[in-house]
């Protein structure tokens, strides 16, 4: 297969009836979003726009969208808190970076960018990340006005629960991107789990775990349960598949499978290989993926699983 270039992303792993007014009209709403940035990222990434650009363009349209668990529209913890968690890599350098635990900054995976372009570290945390947001002017929003109708009636649910779910209202946006040049970018951005506590990181800020990018080998952004994703360091086991003959489309299915053996392992990802090629996998019903390659007429969403292993096994 000649080599392409791709842009691949997803809106996170779930699992949610249809039947409920309230999960079919987010359902829609995610749709129509994904179909919409697909195209504006795709048109970007045709014209020759670095994979890195593209990557961070697309999340800042996710984490603009409501109906998404990244920015505005990010799950409510259990102190009502909003904390946001992004990393982003780019595969030539390996030069990444990230954030957890950002407080009022929504485009969470431009701090993620900034962290990586303007110091000497990969991740920043607690008072040191707010006084480099605070630096750098980004804007500042209380945390009611990341608040949704949707994200609200999760966390009023879970509220009259004896046991919140471990893995319950998860979510999470990610991007993979190759470039006409083979530059290959990934990021993650996510809002966490309803009802976390005050301080809770997933795999999503974890170089690694939620975000990985090796432009020889591949990319890989991740969705799920964190605490389980970050045990078998799912982005970067995804590659090291690669790296050893396997596909994309084969290491998704690879590290799903292992995930899935343990309690509670659930989850998705995305990857782009060296020579293009996408995958993706999850062992929910539910992973919201849009994706585009030069070898396309047009993008393909899908969001039923059984849906997006039909469309992927077409394109290949």
């Amino acid at each position: 297969m000649a080599e392409t270039f791709s842009l691949i992303i997803h809106g996170g792993s779930a699992s949610y009836d249809l039947n409920d007014p309230v999960e079919a009209a987010n359902h829609k709403e995610q749709e129509q979003a994904l179909a919409r940035i697909i195209e504006s990222g795709w048109k970007r990434l045709a014209r020759g726009d670095r994979s890195i650009d593209v990557v961070e363009y697309v999340i800042n349209l996710l984490e603009e969208t409501p109906c998404f668990n990244s920015g505005i529209g990010a799950a409510i913890g259990a102190e009502r808190q909003i904390e946001l968690d992004a990393s982003i890599m780019v595969g030539d350098t390996l030069q990444c970076g990230a954030a957890a635990g950002i407080r009022g900054v929504p485009h969470a995976i431009s701090v993620a960018r900034a962290i990586m372009e303007k110091t000497m570290h990969v991740m920043l945390v607690g008072d040191g990340l707010d006084n480099f947001i605070s630096a750098l002017g980004f804007e500042r929003l209380r945390d009611e006005e990341f608040y949704t109708a949707y994200q609200q009636r999760l966390w009023n649910m879970y509220q009259e629960l004896d046991t919140v779910p471990a893995h319950g209202g998860k979510g999470t946006v990610g991007a993979v991107a190759r470039d006409s040049k083979g530059s290959i970018s990934a990021g993650t951005s996510t809002g966490g789990m309803t009802m976390k506590m005050r301080g809770r990181v997933g795999d999503s800020p974890l170089i690694g775990a939620g975000t990985y990018a090796d432009s020889r080998y591949g990319g890989v952004s991740c969705t799920g349960y964190g605490e389980q994703i970050i045990k078998i360091g799912m982005a970067r086991t995804a590659i090291h598949l690669v790296k050893d003959g396997y596909t994309s489309q084969e290491a998704c299915d690879q590290c799903i499978d292992e995930l899935g053996q343990l309690k509670q392992g659930l989850g998705g990802m995305i990857a782009i290989d060296a020579t293009g090629r996408v995958g993706a996998c999850g062992n929910e019903r539910f992973l919201p993926v849009a994706f585009m390659t030069s070898q396309q007429v047009e993008p393909v969403v899908e969001f039923d699983i059984s849906s997006l292993k039909r469309s992927l096994k077409a394109k290949r």
